[in-house]
This record gives C-alpha cells, structure tokens and sequence, in this order.
C-alpha cells in the first residue's frame, strides 16, 4: 500500500490544512504526520484510513 502524497498535499492545500491542524484531526503527534507525509510512515490501513478521515475523504483516493 502506497500513499499518494502529492494528492495529500493537494487536498491539504485546498482546506488550506497545516500539518499540526491536520495532526489535531487525526489526534495524532505532529511528529507522525510529518513522517507520513515524508513517506517513512503511513503503509497501514488503520494510517491511510486515519488520514482520509482527518481529511474527508475515501481512503481510496488516498492511495498511488
């Protein structure tokens, strides 16, 4: 499983989403979010499926 991470960026950046706003969503550490989105995290369902819902949509659209 493969996160599409210039999607995520595009997403976030369309909420207009910072990194520490999307870790408050996903009751996560900032810390974690920035391993995803730097693509050292992020290769489970339960983080793809964090992550969709923190930003709304399917985990799906998520995925490379």
């Amino acid at each position: 499983m493969k996160l599409n991470l210039d999607k995520i960026q595009k997403i976030m950046e369309k909420q207009a989403l910072t990194k520490t706003q999307l870790a408050v969503r996903m009751r996560v550490k900032e810390s974690w979010v920035y391993e995803i989105l730097a693509g050292r995290q992020g290769k489970t369902f339960y983080t793809v499926e964090k992550l969709a819902d923190a930003l709304g949509v399917n985990p799906k659209d998520l995925l490379s």
